[in-house]
């Protein structure tokens, strides 16, 4: 079963902020105060490959949010690096289902 319910101790408790899921100590959460849309993210830099997500900071570019780190903006949707096409953010599918959050891990 690769979708996985999430604890509600997992979900961020603070709006705009970024947070280690306690689950899955691998993965960054991100819920969006606008749209309340929970982002998942592997915690790996792209760029150096080091864990080192939780000191990026997280914008928005109009309607979308973006994680920002060092001179690298990543889309939390997609993955995508703005600046260099080349670069993704491995991100991780998440939905609401039956009032519960879930992420979708093949691996489990």
């Amino acid at each position: 079963m690769p979708w996985i319910p999430l604890p509600p101790a997992d979900l961020p408790s603070l709006p705009n902020h970024l947070q280690l899921s306690q689950t899955f100590p691998d993965l960054l959460l991100y819920q969006d105060p606008y749209s309340q849309r929970l982002y998942a993210m592997h915690n790996r830099n792209p760029l150096n490959l080091a864990e080192a997500l939780m000191d990026g900071v997280v914008v928005h570019l109009g309607e979308h949010p973006v994680l920002a780190i060092a001179d690298a903006h990543f889309a939390l949707a997609t993955g995508d690096c703005l600046e260099l096409p080349a670069m993704a953010l491995p991100v991780v599918p998440t939905r609401r289902w039956q009032q519960q959050m879930e992420i979708y891990l093949p691996s489990h």
